[in-house]
């Protein structure tokens, strides 16, 4: 890929987005912190690809994964007034669906388009399917990771931000309830990402944001996380309940291990 197309991309998503934007100021405002989202995605995927001395070309094609991962967002929430796809639609097939309609992708040859759209595909999915090539399952980690990254960056700078409040695209609606899951103690405490049967409350749902950090796949993005203390961050905004020291031990105790990891594919 080259520098022009991906250029050509951006000014198209560019495009694509701003007509969202006349919305009531509730709306856009939502659809504000997508495009903000996919921006940052953007810096942090071409941060990884800098940490692991990727080639241009391969760089160029993992921002335009990047670019295009929550393209399907905009329409389901003019759509269904949700960013959460059990009530409404696979934002990422949904994404797929406008980047072949609109033709998007129409000056890459078939193998760049596939390895495209099956990292859209892939990135929302609880685990990645082996039965894809090693290159489709290198250009999903990377995705899935760059998008965790800002993911935390999103949530933390809510949980300590000025003020009452709230916003329901980020709390999914969960009550704020003083307990947490046993389930999803014992989840983490097995090195498990927390299973979304035991996401009761708001508390559950900051140990399942915790426990993301076993689905990282690279050691520049693992590094990333401990650097600016994501797990800290969110650790210090659950109340002090009976389990949750040994959650943050083990949680610890993964990171410190990985981190001894000398390739960069740690998982």
């Amino acid at each position: 890929m080259t520098t022009e197309q991906f250029e050509f991309f951006r000014a198209w998503f560019d495009d694509y987005t701003t007509g969202f934007m006349n919305e009531s100021r509730d709306k856009t405002e939502m659809i504000n912190l997508k495009y903000q989202h996919t921006r940052h995605v953007c810096q942090e995927i071409e941060m990884l690809c800098s940490q692991l001395n990727l080639p241009e070309s391969d760089t160029l094609m993992a921002k335009t994964m990047a670019l295009f991962h929550d393209v399907g967002r905009y329409e389901q929430y003019q759509r269904y007034q949700t960013f959460l796809d059990m009530k409404s639609v696979n934002h990422a097939e949904l994404g797929i669906q406008i980047l072949i309609q609109n033709n998007v992708l129409k000056n890459l040859n078939d193998h760049q388009q596939q390895l495209i759209l099956s990292a859209i595909n892939f990135h929302n999915r609880k685990q990645l399917p082996l039965d894809q090539s090693e290159k489709t399952l290198y250009f999903s980690k990377l995705l899935r990771d760059a998008d965790k990254l800002d993911i935390w960056r999103v949530v933390i700078d809510y949980y300590y931000r000025v003020g009452d409040e709230t916003n329901g695209a980020i709390e999914l609606g969960l009550p704020d309830t003083p307990d947490i899951s046993d389930g999803a103690i014992n989840n983490l405490l097995n090195e498990k990402i927390v299973e979304l049967e035991y996401v009761k409350n708001s508390n559950d749902f900051k140990l399942l944001q915790i426990g993301w950090v076993y689905d990282i796949n690279f050691l520049p993005a693992l590094k990333a996380v401990d650097q600016r203390g994501y797990l800290e961050k969110i650790f210090d905004k659950l109340p002090e309940l009976d389990g949750l020291h040994h959650v943050r031990q083990a949680v610890r105790s993964y990171v410190n291990r990985k981190m001894t990891k000398k390739n960069q594919l740690i998982i």
